[in-house]
């Protein structure tokens, strides 16, 4: 099987399961629990930005093919282009929740398999907010905050996320999560100035 036909493969039984929690999932509860994960650093000559400080740097992935082919049951738009966006401390590329500020939560971990927004958009956490920082060329201001005891990175007030299947891809030169709409509101991924 060639390497599209898995991927399409791999993107259909995904879109099963976003199919069910769309339709279930519009907000979720607050009696959840954090959960951090250890952050990652691309290698040396990966056509990636690397990291001064480890875990806590956005930096810009460029000639990343962006398109939400693979997700046609929630685009808003379709969206198939090659561009410069931002990545996360893991090297992959990251989105923010339309509507979604530090002060209004909309994407929530929950117990619930159905309404579990961070089962398929994590947050994109640090170990601390000493020496966050981003490339330049990434516009607008760096914070952090702590949501359900993971300190998560912000990009002008809206916490940033990656996307579970472009984590589950292992390649960080594709983001397919751009212009979805799932668990309420729409995704928009972080693009470059």
């Amino acid at each position: 099987m060639s390497r599209t036909r898995s991927l399409k493969a791999t993107y259909g039984i995904l879109l099963v399961a976003l199919t069910s929690l769309a339709v279930a999932a519009c907000g979720g509860d607050n009696n959840t629990k954090g959960d951090t994960s250890k952050a990652q650093t691309q290698p040396a000559g990966s056509g990636y930005a690397s990291s001064t400080t480890a875990g806590t740097k956005l930096s810009i992935g460029t000639g990343v093919h962006v398109t939400n082919t693979p997700t046609k049951a929630f685009r808003v738009k379709p969206v198939d282009t090659t561009q410069s966006v931002a990545l996360g401390p893991k090297g992959y590329p990251v989105y923010t929740f339309q509507g979604e500020t530090t002060h209004h939560l909309i994407c929530q971990k929950t117990a619930s398999a159905k309404t579990n927004c961070w089962a398929f958009w994590p947050p994109v956490s640090v170990g601390s907010n000493n020496g966050a920082s981003k490339q330049s060329g990434i516009g607008g201001k760096l914070g952090t905050f702590s949501n359900r005891g993971v300190r998560q990175l912000t990009l002008n007030g809206q916490p940033l996320y990656y996307f579970s299947p472009d984590l589950a891809s292992k390649n960080p030169t594709q983001a397919t999560g751009d212009q979805l709409k799932t668990f309420g509101s729409i995704w928009h991924i972080v693009a470059t100035r």
